[in-house]
C-alpha cells in the first residue's frame, strides 16, 4: 500500500528540497553504529549521502521496483556495498525482521499515512532497546513547495503523540528544526 498523496517529482528537484548534511547531523545518523533501516527510501536521497559518511549496514525499503533497482545501481557504482535496497510493502507486510534487530529506523515523510501508528509500531518492534527512530516530516505550512495536502499533513504535536502512544520516549515536545522545509524528532525505544 502506498502512502497517500506520495507522488514524487524529478530526483534532482526532490533532492534540492533538503539540507542533507544538516538532516544527517541533527537526526543523529552520522554517529549511529550498527544496522540502519530506512522506510520508504525513494530515490536514495538520504540513503546514499548517509552511506558515504557512515559504514554501518543500511537496509533501504521501498515499494516501487524501479526505485529499488535504481538505488541498487547507484550504490554499486559508488562502491557502497553496505547499502541493501529491498522492494517490499512494509505497511502491508511489515519488514519480516525479528524483534530487536536494528539500531536506527529512518521514517522520513511517511507519517501522513492513514495509520501512522502501524509504521511506528513496526519500527518499535524491530528496534533494539535504546534504538532510535528518526521521525521527519514537512513543516505544517502551506507555503512549502512540496509535501502532502494540508488536510492530511501531520502537525509536530500529532507525530509526537503518536510516537509516545507507540512506546517511544522523546526528550522534548519541541521538534528539531530541519530547514528549509522540515522538522523532526529523535524517538528512542526504552530499555
Amino acid at each position: 500500500m502506498k502512502v497517500r498523496d506520495s507522488g514524487m517529482p524529478e530526483a534532482d528537484y526532490w533532492d534540492s528540497l533538503f539540507d542533507l548534511p544538516l538532516v544527517l547531523e541533527r537526526m543523529d545518523l552520522l554517529e549511529t553504529k550498527g544496522r540502519i533501516v530506512e522506510f520508504g527510501s525513494g530515490y536514495g536521497t538520504f540513503t546514499l549521502p548517509l552511506a558515504e559518511k557512515n559504514q554501518s549496514e543500511i537496509i533501504a525499503f521501498e515499494i516501487e521496483k524501479d526505485l529499488v533497482l535504481d538505488l541498487e545501481k547507484k550504490a554499486l557504482s559508488l562502491g557502497l556495498d553496505h547499502v541493501h535496497p529491498i522492494q517490499k510493502d512494509i505497511i502491508e507486510e511489515g519488514t519480516s525482521f525479528p524483534e530487536s534487530f536494528v539500531d536506527y529506523v529512518m521514517i522520513f515523510n511517511l507519517l501522513h499515512h492513514e495509520d501512522p501508528t502501524s509504521i511506528l509500531k513496526e519500527a518499535f518492534r524491530i528496534l533494539k532497546p535504546r534504538g532510535i527512530a528518526g521521525l521527519m516530516h514537512w513543516n505544517y505550512d502551506p507555503n512549502t513547495p512540496r509535501g502532502p495536502k494540508m488536510e492530511i499533513r501531520p502537525k509536530p504535536e500529532y507525530i509526537y503523540q503518536k510516537a509516545i502512544e507507540s512506546g517511544f520516549k522523546i526528550g522534548s515536545e519541541k521538534p528539531i528544526d530541519l530547514p528549509p522545509y522540515h522538522y523532526g524528532f529523535i524517538a528512542k525505544k526504552p530499555m
